[in-house]
């Protein structure tokens, strides 16, 4: 073998995919207390747990409008076509309209598990990350989607989050905006991505190069500026021109009215240009983002079509985290301390039954203990568990049982 080809096999049992990263050690501990904070107050809502596979029938991503490109896809042994899930939320109403089909409505079912996407090719795209959410499913009520973001605002104030905001909009309003214009989907999604980038230059350009009406126009551009508290739904009210947008309206007014009862409106505010998201909302979009981060943290909405597609009629409405961003802001110094070892056993070889007794003794009253299994001499013992923190060094030896404390100014020897 050439040393150019072990030096290039080296490189490449030492690296990683494009989009993935190992989460090691204090952040890991901290994702999983993330995982479970978020899963108390999923359940203090009365949601429960579901699981679904890593990877779906490719059809059934199709289905539910997921983004080809998005997918990583692979042949199974038969010569189907399967994909990694790149959203949950179409897993869950594959299981809501088989699994689920005859189970009392609403449901309310949460999950924290991982997604996969295709990263554009640009530096620092993920390709997979955690994502923990909630579904409410089976009712077309303006209360179901407040109880979504009024859940998804406890989420985050549990973490200690404070610096977040949620934007509250309608699809149904700009779907009522544009439904006679003469536009194709195409001409559509780039208007929503203007939109979504409040990029004014851009959008008049394209707006005025397209054969709309000047009022139409007009329209489009000014909701940019459709953002703010419950006056610009009124505002808007004004502005619109069809029954589309004044019953989107309309729908978006009463779940601010609702989150004022929860006492929630600080927390969110209405941003009419919040347009972009999954193409299977139908009504109500949010996103939440935080100060500190600057960019969204979760995102959610009403989907009434999508379980149709598997065969069952049923509205729903629900919202994912971003677990990896989430993360980076909260502060690790208000997190209850992260648990560490307590207690190493050291032994002799004749006592160690005696040691693995102690060991589960101490165990079984709310320790953590390690067992030595390095040969070594006790300084090299006393070091290494000084290194990790450990309250005490217990040596088991012909002479008896020795304590040696660890976190105190008084180290001797305590015989017992």
């Amino acid at each position: 073998m050439r040393r150019e080809d072990v030096n290039m096999s080296d490189r490449a049992i030492n690296s990683m995919p494009a989009g993935v990263t190992d989460v090691l050690l204090d952040d890991a501990q901290l994702k999983s207390h993330i995982e479970v904070s978020l899963r108390e107050v999923f359940q203090g809502w009365g949601y429960a747990e579901v699981i679904t596979p890593m990877f779906e029938c490719y059809e059934v991503l199709l289905a539910g409008g997921i983004d080809p490109e998005w997918m990583y896809k692979f042949s199974d042994p038969g010569g189907g076509i399967l994909a990694l899930r790149p959203d949950l939320t179409t897993p869950i109403a594959r299981v809501v309209a088989t699994r689920l089909r005859e189970a009392p409505k609403p449901l309310r079912l949460f999950y924290v598990e991982n997604v996969f996407r295709r990263p554009e090719p640009k530096r620092g795209k993920r390709a997979e990350f955690p994502q923990a959410g909630i579904e409410l499913v089976g009712s077309t009520q303006p209360a179901a989607d407040a109880e979504v973001v009024a859940t998804a605002i406890e989420a985050l104030q549990r973490l200690g989050i404070d610096d977040f905001q949620l934007n509250l909009g309608q699809i149904g309003f700009f779907q009522g905006v544009i439904e006679d214009a003469p536009l194709s989907e195409s001409e559509i999604t780039v208007i929503k991505e203007r939109l979504d980038r409040r990029d004014r230059e851009e959008l008049t350009r394209f707006v005025e190069g397209r054969n709309l009406p000047e009022d139409k126009q007009r329209l489009i551009l000014e909701m940019l500026t459709l953002c703010g508290g419950e006056k610009v739904i009124e505002r808007a009210s004004t502005l619109a021109d069809n029954e589309t947008s004044e019953a989107a309206l309309e729908n978006l007014a009463e779940i601010y009215r609702i989150l004022g009862d929860y006492r929630l409106v600080d927390r969110v505010a209405i941003d009419l240009a919040e347009v972009r998201g999954f193409g299977y909302y139908t009504g109500l979009m949010f996103e939440g983002f935080s100060r500190s981060l600057g960019s969204s943290i979760l995102k959610g909405g009403r989907y009434d079509d999508l379980i149709a597609k598997f065969g069952y009629p049923c509205p729903a409405v629900g919202c994912a985290f971003d677990i990896d961003r989430i993360r980076t802001i909260v502060q690790k110094e208000k997190l209850p301390a992260l648990p560490g070892v307590d207690t190493l056993v050291r032994f002799s070889r004749e006592r160690r039954g005696e040691a693995y007794e102690l060991a589960k003794m101490l165990r079984a009253q709310g320790k953590r203990v390690e067992i030595e299994v390095v040969d070594r001499r006790e300084e090299e013992a006393l070091a290494y568990a000084r290194q990790k923190g450990m309250a005490e060094l217990i040596v088991l030896e012909e002479g008896g049982k020795r304590i040696v404390p660890l976190k105190t100014s008084d180290t001797k020897d305590q015989q017992r």
